[in-house]
């Protein structure tokens, strides 16, 4: 049972930090970053498991954000529909709407960095060369 719940954590991991780089990053080539091959202690686990905790809880906080798309919507709709073109306005809606996905991107990012510090050298230059070419 617990073998199988840590499994399924080391395949969301794997899956987060391998979905999170753009596909570029894989170009031509069929990746294999199969998170079992870094043969993880029991420690290092419990960290990743850690990890993902608090990425799921910030993926919450995400949501919530996501919810004013409607009110974005609405934002946008008075933009377009003025007389005239509002440049300052549509300034203001373009900064509030990307900033939150910006936030997103930097939190991802922050959790691919969390994900390599808990490796130990050997494993990161294995996840490195083999993942992120």
């Amino acid at each position: 049972m617990v073998a199988l719940y840590w499994q399924k954590i080391a395949h969301y991991c794997t899956g987060l930090v391998i979905l999170t780089f753009t596909c570029s990053t894989f170009a031509s080539e069929h990746i294999n970053c199969d998170i079992r091959k870094l043969e993880l202690t029991q420690m290092q686990k419990a960290r990743l498991r850690f990890i993902r905790m608090q990425y799921k809880r910030n993926q919450n906080t995400n949501l919530q954000h996501t919810a004013n798309s409607k009110r974005k919507n609405e934002q946008l709709n008075q933009i377009l529909m003025q007389p005239k073109f509002d440049e300052a306005e549509a300034k203001r809606y373009v900064l509030n709407h990307y900033m939150s996905r910006m936030q997103q991107d930097v939190n991802e990012l922050k959790v691919q960095y969390e994900f390599l510090q808990v490796l130990n050298h050997q494993q990161r230059k294995n996840w490195i060369n083999n993942c992120l070419r």
